[in-house]
């Protein structure tokens, strides 16, 4: 249901903030986006059924600014859901995505959009954030080159906030990318997955752009113990994409080092271990991403993963010359913290 009409002219950026019990903070997001130095955009939020006042404090922000249009679900579908609502309604050749907690920058939407008109082939883009609130202040430095940030998909750091996303309009919807509808969390890195997939180009601006608030009650704070399982389909995803000759139960092995529990059995550590070597030798499907980093991204994971299996007396000397013995230099490189 949409409750403010925009002007029937497309505007150059399209603004999403999925909202969810955000009563508190979202008219600071509103204002964020009214203060924008960049004045030729529309703002759609989307009320992800909200049991708080969160519609009624969007309103309150919004006043008379037609360039605001309100939309409400009528039941909770979740960030990916009310996400896809506000991309489809989209008219903007740029759509940008806030989180309903955080506040952007008044330069954020102009710097952005420069950063697209100065390469053709950038499908989707972010920035550095500032953090502020529950924790002590601070700045997540993002990686900025395509090579660096498709790398990184695979352990979700540093590459495209979503809270920090915009996207170029006319590449996701030529592709049919969407958010996962089935996703809990970690909606963006698959999206991002997706963009890479269709050949895209993924950029961070080399700027502050976006403050994240952290607080209790924020979806970033509040989806840690869903976030696993989903994080690992989507690092199965990307590996496959990358390597589409290895086997199904290879990509699961090659991910587990990225978990925090371990299968607790030799076996399955030297299983991991022959999965990863698979994937050290192979040759991969190149979408722009940096190998090497992906190689020591795993490499450093296997290794911290021995650390712990020898300290539960799982994984000893003598096991560490045997792996050496049937694997690649690369992946034997995982074990020269070893004392043999």
């Amino acid at each position: 249901m949409t409750h403010k009409t925009a002007s029937p002219s497309s505007p150059l950026v399209t603004v999403v903030i999925p909202a969810f019990n955000s009563e508190a903070f979202i008219g600071e997001a509103i204002a964020s986006i009214q203060h924008q130095t960049l004045e030729d955009w529309e703002l759609l939020v989307v009320d992800d059924g909200s049991a708080d006042q969160t519609l009624s404090a969007a309103r309150q922000a919004a006043g008379d600014d037609p360039r605001i249009r309100l939309i409400r679900f009528d039941r909770n579908q979740g960030i990916s859901t009310a996400s896809n609502a506000g991309f489809d309604a989209a008219r903007g050749h740029f759509i940008a995505r806030l989180d309903s907690d955080d506040r952007a920058l008044p330069h954020r939407l102009a710097t952005q959009v420069a950063a697209f008109r100065e390469n053709d082939r950038l499908a989707a883009a972010g920035s550095h954030v500032r953090i502020f609130g529950d924790v002590p202040d601070g700045i997540a430095h993002c990686f900025l080159e395509d090579s660096n940030i498709k790398a990184c998909l695979l352990d979700g750091l540093n590459t495209i906030s979503g809270g920090t996303l915009m996207v170029r309009r006319a590449f996701v919807r030529e592709h049919g990318i969407r958010f996962d509808e089935g996703a809990p969390s970690s909606e963006d890195l698959d999206y991002l997955t997706s963009i890479m997939a269709a050949g895209g180009e993924l950029a961070n601006v080399d700027q502050v752009l976006t403050e994240h608030r952290s607080h209790r009650g924020s979806f970033t704070n509040s989806r840690t113990e869903i976030a696993g399982p989903w994080l690992q389909t989507a690092r199965r995803r990307l590996v496959s994409l990358w390597y589409p000759d290895l086997d199904a139960r290879d990509v699961e092995n090659i991910v587990i080092p990225l978990l925090e529990v371990y299968p607790g059995s030799t076996d399955a550590f030297c299983t991991i271990v022959r999965a990863i070597d698979k994937l050290m030798v192979a040759k991969p499907r190149d979408f722009g991403q940096d190998t090497s980093v992906v190689h020591a991204m795993l490499i450093d994971r296997l290794g911290k993963m021995a650390d712990i299996y020898r300290d539960n007396n799982l994984v000893d000397a003598s096991h560490v010359r045997l792996i050496r013995h049937f694997v690649s230099p690369a992946t034997s490189a995982a074990f020269d913290r070893f004392d043999i």
